[in-house]
């Protein structure tokens, strides 16, 4: 997973998979060890931000040595989607270390009966 270091840690950038369903697109990215309450998703017009942060702390105790490790890991991405979605009936689903984002498409207006065709000039 590339990474871009920052002042806090780094920054992965997951890869991303988007699939068309018809009337919805399906996003799916690879978070491990990432709860629910600790990503943030961003609908903006065409772009789907995904942000997650991570901090965990660890100490141990043995035979005389005293570890205490921090990690602080942060997820971004945003990707341009190929078409217009609702913001209301999306959801989003984290199991097993794998977030799935579900998209409903805008229904685009049916075209109008009467259609004039446009006849090139010779």
């Amino acid at each position: 997973m590339p990474r871009e270091k920052w002042e806090g840690g780094n920054v992965f950038t997951p890869a991303v998979d988007i699939k068309d369903e018809g009337n919805k697109l399906l996003v799916t990215t690879d978070l491990p060890g990432i709860n629910k309450e600790d990503i943030e998703l961003n609908l903006k017009e065409d772009m789907l931000e995904i942000s997650a942060k991570s901090e965990k702390e660890k100490e141990t105790e043995e035979e005389g040595y005293i570890r205490k490790e921090r990690e602080h890991i942060h997820f971004y991405r945003a990707v341009r989607l190929s078409t217009s979605v609702k913001e209301e009936g999306c959801t989003a689903k984290i199991e097993n270390g794998v977030l799935t984002i579900t998209l409903p498409k805008m229904e685009l207006e049916e075209p109008a009966k009467n259609t004039n065709r446009i006849i090139f000039e010779n």
